[in-house]
C-alpha cells in the first residue's frame, strides 16, 4: 500500500513540480560532491559561513551533476551548525534553484539533523516546506512520502508524518494536522500516543470539541489506546470555561478507572477545579476527602483548587480548614496556597488575617510575590487606608521588589476613587518615568476621577492621550465619557462620541445604553428613548430592570403616567421583575397625578413581593396625601414609617408642614418645624415659604415676617415664591 501511495504522490508532485529522474544514495551524493569540492575540517569550521554564502550563490542549471544547495548539506553534515543552515529559507531556495532541487536539499538537511538527534531543527525545516506548499496550494500530504524517499533512508515515513502532524498542530493548523494524522493511520503507520495526545491537546485548546471527541473515540476503538494524559486532557476539556460540562467530566473519570488507567494528581486536580467552577465546592471537598481515605494521589495543587473555590464563594473559614488539612497531609503549602488565601481575606477587607498569613509565609521560607502584596495593597485601599497602602508600596521598593503595572494601577485607582487627583497624578508621573506604559485600567481610573468631579474637558484630554499612545479604551472607559456628556445635558455630543466608538470596534453594552437613556430622560427627551431601545433590542441586548425603571421614571417626569403603567405591566410579561426603584417611580407618578388609591395598591403589592419600603416611597405617599389635604392618612403613613425604623428627612417634614399650612393649622405646622430642627434637619426655602404662606392666608402678617426674618438669619435666601407670599417684589427685598 505504501509503495503504491508513494508512486501516486510522486506522480502528482511531478505534474506540479518536476522532480529528479534518479535518486542517488545519501552517501553517493556526498562522495560525488566531495570529489569536486573537498574541504578539510579546518576549512569547514574556520570558514563555514563563507562556503555557505558561496553555496547559496551557485545557479541551478539543467543536467548539472552537482546541485547548487549540496554545499549547504555538506556544511550541515560536517558541523551540525543550525545557525548557518537556518539562514536558508525554503521559499528563497525554490526561487533561486527550483522546487525539485530545493525539496531534495531540504529532505537531506532534515535527514542530517535527524541523525544528529536534533528533532526541533528537523521540524523547523519541515515547517518551511509545509508553509511554502500551503501558500502554493499544494497538499502537504503529497510531499511527505517524497521527503522520506529523498532523505536517502535517514527519515522513515513514520518520522516524517509524525513531524508534520506536530508542526501543523503547533501552528494551530488543526484541519491540516488532522488530515495528516488520519492519512498516516490509513497508510498503516503506528502513530504513538504522545503525538496523539499533542493533537488532542491542540484540539481542546482551540475549542474543537467535536473533533477532540472524535479523535479520543478513535484512539479507544483503534490505537494508540489513551493513557492517563489522554484522559486528563478530556477531563480538562469538560472543565474549561467555554466547553464546561461537569457531568461529562465525571463520566470520563469513571470510564478511565474502569479501563484500568489510573488517574494521577493532575487528573484529580483538574476535576476538582471543574467542580469548584460549577459552584459545587462542597462536592469537591468531599471528593478530595475520598481520595485521601483511599490513598489515591493528591498534590498541593488539588488543595489549592479547593482553597480557591471556597475563597470565591466567600467561605474563608472552610478555605482555612482545607489549608490546615493540606499541612496535616504532610504536603507543603506553596506560594500559590498562601497567595490565594491572602487574596481571599483581602477581598473581604480582613487586612489583619492577610498580614498574619504573609508572616507565616515568610516564616516558612516562602518568598511572597508581588501578587501576594498586591492583594494587601488592594485591601488597604478598599478600607480607605491610603497612608498605610502608600507605606507598603514604598516599603516593597526598598525591599527590592520591582513595582509592576498592577501595583501602580491599584494605588492610582484608589486615589482617584477617593478624589485625590494630585496623589494619583504624582504616581502616574512616577509610573511613566519608570518606563511603564499606562494601560486601559489606569487611564479609566483617571478619566473616572475627572468625570466624577464634573471636569469633562480634562477627562477628554486624557482620553485623547490614551488614543494617541495606542491604548485601546474599554467599553467602561467609553461609558464614563458618555455619562460625562449626559450629566452636562450634552446628549448630542454623547451620540457623536458613540459613533466614533463604533469606528474603534467598541460595542455598547447594556450599561452604556442605560446611561444614554437616563441622560435623555433627564434632558426631557424621553420621546427619543424608544429609538435607542429599539436599536438596543436589534443588537440582541435584552432590556433589564434598570432600563425599564429609567424609561418608567422618564415617562413619570413628563406626566405620561398611563404610558408608564403600560410599560410597568409589560415588564412581567417578558420575564423582567420590577425592583424597589421601579415601584418607587410608579408610586411617585400616581401620587403626583392625584391617583392615591392606585398608589396605595401598588405600595401594598410592593410589600407583598418582599420589598421593604424606604423613606423615598413613604415620602412620595405622604406628599400625595398632604397635597390632597388628607392629613390623617399622611400622619398614619408618617408614624408607620418611623415605627419601621426609618428616619424622616427634611423633605418628609416639609411635606407635612406644607399640608398643615394649607389647612391653616399653623400651630401643628410650627411644632413640626421645631421638631425638625431639634433633629438637626435643616428646613429649606420651601419649608419656610409654606409657613409664611399659611400665616399670610390667616392674615397674621407679623408672624409671617417673623418667620421670614428667622429664615434670613439661618442664611437661607428667599425665592420668587417667598416674595410672592409676602406680597413684595424681588427687587424690594
Amino acid at each position: 500500500m505504501i509503495k503504491s501511495e508513494r508512486g501516486l504522490l510522486r506522480r502528482a508532485l511531478a505534474t506540479r513540480f518536476p522532480l529528479p529522474l534518479s535518486l542517488p544514495s545519501f552517501a553517493s551524493s556526498f562522495s560525488s560532491f566531495d570529489g569536486q569540492a573537498s574541504y578539510s575540517n579546518d576549512d569547514v569550521e574556520g570558514d563555514a559561513a563563507g562556503k555557505l554564502r558561496n553555496a547559496k550563490s551557485i545557479d541551478s542549471c539543467a543536467g548539472d551533476p552537482l546541485p547548487a544547495l549540496f554545499p549547504v548539506v555538506s556544511v550541515a553534515l560536517r558541523t551540525l551548525n543550525w545557525t548557518l543552515v537556518q539562514e536558508v529559507r525554503f521559499s528563497e531556495a525554490v526561487a533561486s534553484h527550483g522546487f525539485p532541487h530545493a525539496l531534495e536539499a531540504f529532505a537531506m538537511l532534515m535527514g542530517v539533523f535527524s541523525l544528529g538527534a536534533m528533532q526541533r531543527e528537523v521540524r523547523c525545516l519541515l515547517a518551511g516546506v509545509l508553509g511554502f506548499c500551503g501558500d502554493a496550494d499544494c497538499s502537504s500530504i503529497g510531499l511527505l512520502p517524497t521527503l522520506a524517499e529523498l532523505s536517502r533512508g535517514a527519515l522513515s515515513l513514520l518520522h516524517v508524518y509524525g513531524a508534520a502532524v506536530q508542526v501543523l498542530a503547533e501552528h494551530l493548523l488543526v484541519e491540516d494536522a488532522l488530515e495528516t494524522y488520519y492519512e498516516a493511520r490509513r497508510m498503516g503507520l503506528q502513530i504513538g500516543v504522545p503525538l496523539s495526545n499533542l493533537l488532542l491537546k491542540v484540539l481542546v485548546k482551540s475549542n474543537n470539541m467535536d473533533k477532540a471527541k472524535c479523535l479520543f473515540n478513535n484512539m479507544k476503538s483503534c490505537s494508540p489506546l489513551p493513557n492517563v494524559y489522554s484522559y486528563t486532557i478530556m477531563v480538562h476539556m469538560y472543565t474549561s470555561k467555554d466547553t464546561f460540562d461537569i457531568y461529562e467530566a465525571g463520566k470520563i473519570l469513571t470510564e478511565m478507572e474502569m479501563s484500568g488507567v489510573k488517574p494521577n494528581a493532575v487528573t484529580y486536580d483538574t476535576y476538582i477545579r471543574g467542580l469548584c467552577r460549577a459552584g459545587d465546592v462542597k462536592s469537591a471537598w468531599e471528593f478530595l476527602q475520598d481520595l485521601q481515605s483511599r490513598g489515591l494521589p493528591c498534590n498541593t495543587n488539588c488543595y489549592n483548587a479547593l482553597i480557591l473555590g471556597f475563597c470565591r464563594e466567600g467561605e474563608l473559614e472552610n478555605a482555612l480548614l482545607v489549608f490546615q488539612e493540606l499541612k496535616q497531609q504532610r504536603l507543603t503549602p506553596d506560594v500559590h496556597s498562601y497567595s490565594i488565601l491572602i487574596d481571599g481575606f483581602s477581598k473581604k477587607g480582613d487586612v489583619l488575617n492577610g498580614y498574619n498569613l504573609l508572616d507565616e509565609m515568610l516564616s516558612s521560607g516562602i518568598i511572597p510575590t508581588m501578587v501576594s502584596y498586591s492583594s494587601l495593597l488592594h485591601a488597604l485601599c478598599m478600607k480607605g487606608e491610603m497612608g498605610c497602602a502608600l507605606n507598603l508600596f514604598n516599603e516593597l521598593h526598598s525591599r527590592g521588589y520591582a513595582h509592576d503595572l498592577v501595583s501602580y494601577g491599584i494605588l492610582i485607582d484608589a486615589y482617584c476613587k477617593h478624589g485625590d487627583l494630585d496623589a494619583a497624578s504624582k504616581l502616574w508621573q512616577e509610573m511613566v518615568q519608570n518606563n511603564f506604559v499606562p494601560d486601559a485600567y489606569s487611564y479609566t481610573s483617571i478619566i473616572f476621577a475627572h468625570c466624577i468631579n464634573g471636569c469633562l474637558k480634562e477627562a477628554l484630554d486624557h482620553f485623547e492621550l490614551m488614543l494617541n499612545n495606542g491604548v485601546m479604551p474599554t467599553v467602561v472607559t467609553c461609558t464614563l465619557i458618555v455619562d460625562g456628556f449626559c450629566k452636562q445635558y450634552r446628549t448630542v455630543e454623547a451620540f457623536e462620541f458613540l459613533n466614533e466608538m463604533h469606528k474603534w470596534g467598541i460595542i455598547p453594552n447594556i450599561f452604556m445604553y442605560s446611561v444614554i437613556l437616563n441622560g435623555l430622560c433627564k434632558e426631557g427627551k424621553s420621546v427619543c428613548t424608544w429609538g435607542i431601545l429599539g436599536a438596543m433590542i436589534k443588537k440582541g441586548i435584552v432590556p433589564d430592570v434598570v432600563v425599564y425603571t429609567i424609561l418608567i421614571n422618564g415617562l413619570v417626569k413628563i406626566a405620561k403616567v398611563e404610558e408608564a403603567l403600560r410599560l410597568f405591566a409589560g415588564m412581567s410579561k417578558v420575564g423582567v421583575m420590577p425592583n424597589i426603584f421601579t415601584y418607587t417611580s410608579i408610586i411617585d407618578g400616581l401620587c403626583k397625578n392625584g391617583r392615591l388609591p392606585e398608589a396605595l395598591i401598588c405600595f401594598e403589592e410592593m410589600i407583598r413581593e418582599g420589598f421593604v419600603p424606604d423613606r423615598i416611597v413613604y415620602t412620595s405617599l405622604i406628599d400625595g396625601y398632604c397635597t390632597c389635604k388628607d392629613m390623617l392618612k399622611a400622619v398614619e403613613l408618617f408614624n408607620k414609617m418611623t415605627q419601621s425604623g426609618l428616619v424622616p428627612d427634611a423633605h418628609t417634614y416639609t411635606c407635612l408642614i406644607d399640608g398643615y399650612s394649607k389647612l391653616l393649622l399653623m400651630d401643628v405646622a410650627v411644632s413640626l418645624l421645631d421638631e425638625m430642627m431639634k433633629l438637626d434637619l435643616s428646613p429649606t426655602v420651601v419649608t419656610y415659604t409654606a409657613v409664611i404662606t399659611g400665616y399670610r392666608k390667616l392674615g397674621d402678617w407679623d408672624r409671617a415676617y417673623e418667620v421670614y426674618e428667622f429664615m434670613l438669619k439661618q442664611g437661607i435666601s428667599p425665592d420668587a415664591l417667598t416674595y410672592l407670599s409676602l406680597g413684595v417684589s424681588c427687587s424690594g427685598a
